[in-house]
């Protein structure tokens, strides 16, 4: 005979009232909280194409969002040239030659504030200059927002926009003056010492003949000559002629020594001078740089 158990609980029931934990171990999942921080986000649009050296200036437009709930404090805005995507939120580094992730010159602004939800353009204040030896290629012009982490945000993994650039090489010239020297100090009545300049061109392009374009030649703060490109006075050779066009392969093909008409006082003991020379000085060929044209030095000449 079965013997039947009034108010048993099936065996299914007693195992889930044992499954169940104690009061005391029952707690609240809680969300995390978000603190009320701001978050700094850049976007940009800059030109398709630039030529290696030109000054973008305000062709690049820049806009900051704050994100967060919380006004931002004085934060840095960093212009800077990449050959991928990957660009650090950290203080770039200016350099006038060409180098990975390099500041733009004058590509640094600072924003005193941003309020939260807010949004602005960014004045820009620079030319921008993208550095002349940068190779012809594909790169990526980045905005980079608060490089110094002067403002402590929500999210630092946003702080970088990108736009494309493709970078090219102008078909012009670029001169310089690199050096001086002097003829010594030759036999004569007289001993003559003149007074020399060497002039290259920089450029992928050849120096226009009949350009007016001249080297002026100052010692002391004085203009002492001023030498048409086109004259005798400029070596031009076929080894040497500042007219070529530059060629890596061959630096000193688009070199010349000028000779001018200044020669140096005879002396009893060496003097130092002062020298300084200026390739076209009324900019009357366009070149790559017209910021390079100037170099002064200073020249010991020796008794004679």
């Amino acid at each position: 005979m079965r013997k039947h158990w009034r108010g048993a609980l099936p065996l299914f029931a007693v195992l889930s009232l044992l499954a169940l934990p104690a009061a005391a171990d029952i707690q609240t999942i809680k969300k995390p909280m978000l603190l009320p921080v701001p978050d700094l986000v850049p976007s940009i649009k800059c030109p398709g194409t630039a030529v290696a050296g030109q000054e973008l200036g305000k062709s690049i437009a820049v806009w900051v969002e704050n994100k967060g709930s919380m006004p931002a404090g004085q934060f840095a805005l960093d212009l800077v040239l990449s050959s991928d995507a990957s660009v650090p939120v950290d203080y770039a580094l200016y350099s006038s030659a060409y180098q990975e992730d390099v500041l733009l010159q004058g590509g640094r602004e600072f924003i005193s504030s941003l309020n939260g939800g807010a949004k602005a353009a960014v004045t820009l204040n620079g030319n921008n200059r993208i550095p002349e030896d940068t190779p012809a290629g594909d790169y990526y012009l980045a905005a980079v927002v608060d490089p110094g982490r002067a403002v402590r945000e929500g999210n630092e993994r946003n702080n970088v926009a990108l736009c494309r650039i493709r970078i090219t090489r102008p078909a012009v010239p670029d001169l310089q003056v690199v050096g001086f020297a002097h003829t010594g100090s030759p036999a004569g009545t007289p001993p003559e010492c003149r007074l020399l300049v060497t002039v290259v061109n920089r450029g992928p392009a050849a120096i226009p003949r009949g350009s007016g374009a001249r080297v002026d030649v100052f010692v002391n703060g004085t203009r002492v000559d001023s030498v048409d490109l086109d004259g005798t006075q400029v070596e031009q050779t076929e080894f040497h002629d500042v007219h070529f066009a530059y060629d890596p392969a061959n630096p000193d093909r688009s070199r010349s020594v000028v000779g001018t008409n200044y020669i140096f006082p005879a002396s009893p003991t060496s003097v130092t001078y002062r020298c300084t020379g200026v390739a076209d000085p009324t900019n009357l060929i366009v070149e790559l740089n017209e910021t390079n044209n100037s170099f002064t030095r200073s020249e010991v000449i020796p008794a004679h």
